[in-house]
């Protein structure tokens, strides 16, 4: 099995959008697929997708702001059956590795959820806040941050 991760282009929306919806409404709350879309039109050259044998499995942003050199990521999800089978962790390596690269940011933040916030956490992030029904009812907030 051989990932590819590459930039984001516009002819991986429609997939993109099939893949956050086998995400709903464990992951993400159903009505959060618009401000997904408006994400993508506004800072799609910051995203990611992961790829095996051609195929999209997922996806992953991450942005930087010099202003306080503060690095994250953000709309990360992978297709039901990809779980589990190293993507998710290439890709957040993917994106880690661009914001270290960068060399503006000495933090780098991820607002996750009670069902991800695990995953983000063996990657050494730590949990800074958490707030209950924040995304939807039963999908709460977990602010975490990793230290560069």
């Amino acid at each position: 099995m051989e990932i590819v991760i590459r930039p984001y282009e516009l002819s991986d929306r429609t997939i993109l959008e099939e893949i956050f919806m086998l995400n709903t409404p464990k992951y993400f709350a159903p009505e959060e697929l618009g401000d997904f879309l408006e994400y993508l039109d506004l800072f799609g050259d910051d995203y990611v997708v992961a790829a095996i044998d051609g195929q999209i499995v997922g996806g992953g942003g991450y942005w930087i702001r010099e202003s306080d050199q503060q690095g994250g990521l953000s709309w990360a999800f992978l297709h039901p059956d990809s779980q589990g089978t190293g993507v998710g962790k290439a890709l957040a390596v993917y994106r880690i590795d661009k914001i270290k690269a960068s060399g503006k940011a000495k933090t780098i933040m991820v607002e996750t959820s009670q069902h991800s916030f695990g995953f983000y956490e063996k990657f050494g992030f730590k949990l800074v806040g958490q707030e209950s029904d924040y995304w939807a009812p039963g999908i709460d907030l977990y602010s975490a941050v990793l230290d560069l």
